[in-house]
């Protein structure tokens, strides 16, 4: 399909999915968010050796998209871009316009990013967890909840290892590298605690909500509480068929 009519049929069924939030029974919209998650890292999806129960659970109850793709870029990563193409509902062309602070605030006062809209047909709407968007959720979101940035701390001992006749110091779940444990508490379980209150709270109310939870991990510096490191012993790890320990090219 031309990518015109893609965008097209993308601004269509976001105008449908408007409309019917608008009809009489408005459905509840939970939206989780994980970060730098291939597809083939949930086992429902075609990898055994991955542990996903609840993941699992969502891909057999629900739809999901096998044949999407990011547009692209105007950094090296492509993070900030689909986040505020898909806040914002701006192509690729467009969205990185709110680097300006101007745009930015006219953005943010429209009432069109997704969030705003949701509000203006009744919904009481949530956030938690990484933004990595120019916008400020503060003014988009009802109800905001430990922002996390981009990237935390970086986290020095845990690149460039293992060196062989070396000691390797790192640990994924020790909380003195900080990274997702910065403040004590891993940033995944943190956000599954915000998660539990936002729930608590709209229980109390007769709107229906959204709930943005955007979870950094599993993105980098790749850390985890022990129970699930345990999960997955260093000796059965299978790597892929093209798996080289130096990359050729650099």
């Amino acid at each position: 399909m031309h990518l015109s009519k893609k965008i097209l049929k993308l601004s269509l069924s976001v105008l449908l999915f408007v409309h019917a939030a608008q009809a009489a029974e408005k459905p509840n919209i939970l939206f989780l968010f994980t970060d730098d998650q291939s597809y083939n890292t949930v086992h429902a999806l075609g990898n055994p050796d991955i542990i996903t129960p609840n993941l699992d659970r969502l891909v057999n109850e629900g739809t999901s998209f096998t044949n999407t793709y990011n547009m692209g870029s105007w950094t090296g990563a492509v993070c900030v871009a689909s986040r505020t193409m898909m806040n914002t509902g701006r192509s690729i062309w467009r969205a990185n316009e709110i680097d300006d602070r101007k745009k930015m605030e006219a953005v943010q006062d429209s009432g069109q990013t997704w969030p705003q809209l949701l509000q203006s047909v009744g919904y009481e709407t949530y956030m938690a967890g990484k933004w990595h968007v120019k916008l400020d959720p503060e003014k988009i979101f009802n109800n905001v909840r430990n922002v996390r940035p981009g990237m935390p701390n970086q986290t020095p001992e845990g690149y460039g290892r293992p060196v062989e006749g070396e000691p390797d110091k790192w640990s994924p779940y020790d909380p003195k590298f900080e990274g997702f444990w910065k403040g004590g508490k891993h940033w995944s379980e943190v956000l599954a605690d915000d998660a539990e209150m936002f729930l608590e709270q709209a229980a109390k109310s007769d709107k229906p909500f959204f709930m943005y939870l955007a979870f950094n991990a599993p993105h980098d510096p790749r850390q985890a509480p022990k129970k699930f490191v345990d999960l997955y012993p260093l000796e059965t790890m299978k790597v892929p068929e093209s798996f080289q320990p130096s990359y050729p090219y650099k």
